[in-house]
Order: C-alpha cells, then structure tokens, then sequence
C-alpha cells in the first residue's frame, strides 16, 4: 500500500478521455464500478482535435486526473474509453472500449482516408482503429448490437475475440428516463398543451446547422403559438468553435424564441419530454426513433453514413424536410405518421434492451479479476439540461 492512500484499493482503472462527447459515454459507465471500494478510479485526456472542453468536464466531476503523458507512462488494470484512437499506448493489463453514439452508423471520413471512395470502412470498427503492430487494441469492445458483430467479422476479424454484446447503456438510460416526461417538460418550460417541437444537430459540414441553419430561424416563425421549440447540438460544435462563440452565433436563433442546451448539458430528457424531432444524421435520431418518439429529417448526408446502418434505414423510413412546403404541415404529418421507423430503430439499436447494466457490469469485473457487489446493477435518470442564458457582451 502506497504510504499516503487511506483506502486500500485493489484495483486501478484508467478513464481515458478523448472528447466530451466519449465523456459523456463514459459518464454513463462509470457508475457501474466507482461506487466499489475495491477500485479507485482515475481519469485523463487524451490528445484530440476535438478535445476542448474535456478539462472543464473533468474538473466539475471532481474526479482524480492524471497528465496524458503521465497516463503513458504508468500502469493500470483497466483502461476505459469511449473513443479508440492512441489507446495502444496505455500500459493496462485490460483495455474495453464502448461506442459514443448509437452504435457504429458513420464510415471513415472522406479527409483522413487515403484509399478508394467507395472502399471506406465503418469507423470504430476498422482494422486501423482496433489494431496496433498487427495486435488487437482492446480485449473487449462493446457492441449494442448483431448487425455490429457482422461488420467487425468483415473488416476486423483479429478482434472478434473481444466483442461483447452488451446493449446500448445511452437508450437503457433514456428509457428509464421516461417515466419522467412529464417533469421533464415542466422544468424545461413546457406549458401543459404545448407542442414541444426538438431541433436537434450533428456536426460538420454536412450537419443541419451547417446546412439548414435558417430552419432554427423559420420553426418559431411558422409554427402556431401552441408550438415550442428547444434545440441541441452535438459536443463536438461546441468543442471546434469555442461555447461562447456558438451562443453568439445562435443568439438570433434565442432572440426568434427557440430554447438551446447549453453545452455539455445531456439531450436525453429532451428527448424524453418533445412530441417530435425535426433532425439530421445524428445519433439522436436513431435513439429518439427507439422510444417511440416521431422523427422528421431535415436531410441526409448519405456519403458520412454507412448504407447498411440503422440510421441509413432510418432515412429510408423517415420524412424528409421540404424547404419549400408549409414547415407546420410537415412537422404535423410526421407526428401523425406511422411507427415504422419505431420498430425499426428499437429492433436494431440494441440486442439486450435493459439489459446492458448487468452486462457492462459483468465484462468490467471480469476484466478486473473481482466479484461483483451485491446490489442489482441499473441505471438513474437523466438530468434536466440547463438552457443557454444570457451573458454579458461586450
């Protein structure tokens, strides 16, 4: 025992973290073995282009954070990401890696793939992104669902080994979250009757608020009074422009009365508590879709998503946003549409719906060698997000 550690603990577990958007992720893990005396967890950011943010998030959670470069050259019994890039370089006994979206829909980006177009691979399940000097990274890679095994057969197979069927935590969590609508909808301003229309965008040039910027501008417009709208974006938005820049450049869309989550806060109990979801390829397109909840494309970035994904389904499923037709006829129609894409997207986003506490909880122990507590593993529900407000200008 290390003289100045006051608690005896047997295993240490490295969270790396890339992103605030793989952070986020990890924030829905980690409760399954922090609460274990037995394990001491701490935390490090690794290196990313999209990794501002990160440090803040780390210092509100009031985790133990170690340097990157101290994290390379320590040892560890586990090491936990949400992101898989630079992971070979952690000296960890056990390395386990979950997605940060729903599952694996998005193929390599067109910028960093040096081969032929149409032969890029799904990301996160790629030979570059799972293996180091011929090795497999990871000793168990989390995969919500079937269709997912089957490509990591196809474009891995050195890493099959290590897949764990395990659900998805982000919509177990979100489930459990539904129960609470009704709160939800009250704490985020929601008059009993209104309509709570979600906006909700990806990132990059290919996202809604890159190319649809206006539809923010023109739903409080044109939908009746009846209608409130609240929007989020994607972490990585955030992270690339800088929190302060993107409340300026969206104050206009504040100012129409559009409501947006402010960053880092969770989108789930938007999701949660909004009658329909006017979106792009994003993630929580798919997620929203699983728990019944209607969906409206604003477009499609087909060249980003891979065609055999159930967000690429989805598209095929969904309504398609028309510029140039009556928005409230159409966010009506879509909520009135049928539940095809529901089944649609429940039946493949996870293989273990409410299952993937117990599961996760399971592999984690078994890679760190120890029984498991007592108490059922589940999971809490989401918070309400904090909305951005006004701030000083200058």
């Amino acid at each position: 025992m290390r003289p100045w550690r006051t608690v005896n603990v047997e295993r240490v577990v490295l969270v790396a973290a890339h992103t605030v958007a793989s952070l986020m992720r990890l924030e829905d893990i980690i409760p399954l073995i922090e609460v274990d005396p037995r394990v001491q967890l701490v935390f490090t950011q690794v290196p990313d282009e999209l990794g501002n943010g990160v440090e803040r998030r780390l210092r509100n959670l009031d985790v133990r954070v170690v340097p990157w470069e101290e994290a390379t050259q320590s040892s560890f019994d586990l090491a936990i990401s949400a992101s898989l890039h630079q992971m070979e370089r952690i000296q960890a006994r056990y390395r386990f890696a979950a997605p940060h979206g729903a599952g694996y829909n998005k193929l390599w980006p067109l910028l960093d793939w040096d081969g032929a177009r149409e032969d890029r691979p799904v990301y996160g399940l790629d030979r570059r992104s799972l293996m180091h000097n011929g090795q497999p990274v990871f000793d168990a890679i989390v995969l919500p669902h079937h269709d997912h095994l089957t490509t990591l057969e196809k474009q891995c197979p050195e890493s099959v080994p290590a897949a764990v069927m395990a659900g998805d935590p982000c919509l177990d969590r979100l489930v459990a979250s539904l129960p609470d609508r009704e709160a939800y909808r009250s704490r985020m301003g929601v008059r009993k009757g209104q309509v709570l229309v979600a906006v909700a965008s990806t990132w990059g040039p290919q996202s809604l608020m890159a190319t649809r910027r206006d539809l923010l501008l023109r739903l409080p417009a044109e939908l009746p009074g009846n209608h409130k709208v609240i929007a989020t974006v994607h972490p990585a938005v955030w992270a690339e422009h800088g929190a302060r820049q993107v409340r300026v450049w969206l104050r206009d869309v504040r100012e129409t009365g559009v409501d947006l989550i402010d960053v880092g806060e969770d989108w789930r109990a938007l999701v949660t508590a909004a009658d329909v979801l006017v979106a792009d390829h994003s993630s929580v397109s798919v997620y929203a879709a699983a728990v019944g909840l209607p969906v409206l494309l604003s477009h499609f970035a087909k060249d980003e998503v891979d065609p055999n994904s159930i967000m690429a389904e989805l598209a095929r499923l969904s309504p398609r946003l028309d510029l140039d037709r009556s928005l409230f006829e159409q966010v009506l129609a879509a909520r009135m549409s049928p539940p095809v894409q529901w089944s649609a997207a429940f039946e493949r986003v996870s293989a273990a719906p409410g299952g993937s506490a117990s599961l996760l909880r399971e592999t984690l122990y078994r890679l760190l060698g120890l029984d498991q507590p007592d108490l059922a593993a589940r999971w809490t529900r989401v918070p309400v997000p904090k909305m951005v407000n006004d701030i000083d200008w200058p």
